[in-house]
């Protein structure tokens, strides 16, 4: 698909209601409400960790212009996904005004946070993103939320970046354990939007371990925008293997509003698009089948429960199973 045609499918999106948790559709893809941001957004959005890196240019940007053409109009990049920002600026850019950009990061003071916003900005070829997000909350020690909101803390670029326009929203993606973003949102109402990990093996582990979700029933007090991350597991995804039920158990999670989907080919996008258009709401009894074969993939410690995420050096080389 030419970027043209990429440009023209986005002239023909029919904004959603705010007014109702899914609110229309994009070219045959539903849309819902991110919390108090009162953003309409498509349910379906790309994870773009993969496409900066391990495959090339031109694989990245038919990847990118297939979402595009399929209707998905989130998209989701940091600094640390390597050329994302760089391959993804040039063809969202004729079309900023209709999608949602989100990037994101580590730093943990204001002036490296500001650093990295800035550098996004000229990558993604634009003036403003719609989310900044303080990257992977929970992966580092937990005495760093004090850092964050310290003086000089990075929490203090955020709020003068969405004072200045530079974003729209802020947040934070969030990795187990949950102590660091559960203390920021208590220390601060300044959040608009959690991206945490979400699929039915981190909920039955939870729940098999006696541990309550206060992060989500937190989120949905207070009507934070909720965007669900490895939906699949994580790298490799052994999710996949179960996709429209890991799919559709993440949407089925109340007040989540988008489900991110990293891929690394044009068959992989089409296929998260598939999910997304045909997706329908779990039943309470699917729930609960979809929660009990979570327990038992945990029990055999099967490869579809051992979700491990190996971080760099950096983050301390974390390996906890979530």
């Amino acid at each position: 698909m030419k970027l043209a045609l990429a440009a023209g499918a986005a002239g023909r999106l029919t904004e959603g209601s705010t007014k109702h948790s899914n609110a229309g559709r994009t070219d045959g893809m539903p849309r819902r409400i991110l919390g108090r941001t009162k953003e309409s957004v498509t349910i379906l959005g790309l994870g773009c960790a993969y496409i900066g890196r391990g495959i090339s240019e031109a694989e990245t940007r038919a990847i990118i212009e297939a979402a595009l053409e399929g209707g998905v109009r989130y998209f989701d990049a940091a600094p640390e996904y390597e050329q994302a920002e760089v391959r993804l600026g040039p063809v969202v850019k004729p079309i900023r005004d209709k999608v949602f950009l989100v990037t994101k990061t580590y730093s943990l003071d204001a002036k490296n946070a500001e650093k990295d916003l800035h550098q996004a900005l000229k990558q993604l070829r634009t003036d403003y993103v719609d989310l900044f997000l303080q990257h992977a909350v929970g992966v580092k020690p937990t005495s760093t939320s004090r850092q964050i909101l310290g003086k000089g803390g990075s929490l203090e670029f955020l709020r003068k970046a969405k004072k200045q326009g530079l974003t729209r929203f802020v947040g934070m993606s969030v990795h187990a354990p949950h102590a660091n973003a559960l203390q920021l949102l208590h220390e601060s109402d300044e959040w608009d939007v959690i991206m945490p990990f979400i699929n039915y093996v981190c909920h039955a582990r939870q729940k098999m371990e006696g541990e309550d979700d206060q992060l989500l029933a937190r989120a949905r007090r207070h009507n934070l925008g909720i965007v669900a991350m490895k939906v699949l597991g994580g790298y490799p995804g052994k999710l996949a293997d179960h996709y429209d039920r890991a799919f559709r158990y993440a949407l089925s999670v109340p007040g989540v509003a988008c489900a991110l989907i990293g891929t690394r080919s044009v068959a992989q996008v089409k296929r998260a698009i598939k999910a997304a258009r045909e997706f329908r709401p779990m039943t309470d009894t699917e729930m609960k089948e979809t929660i009990r074969m979570g327990e038992e993939m945990v029990r055999s410690k099967s490869a579809g429960a051992t979700i491990l995420y190996r971080h760099r050096e950096r983050d301390f080389g974390s390996t906890r199973l979530v």
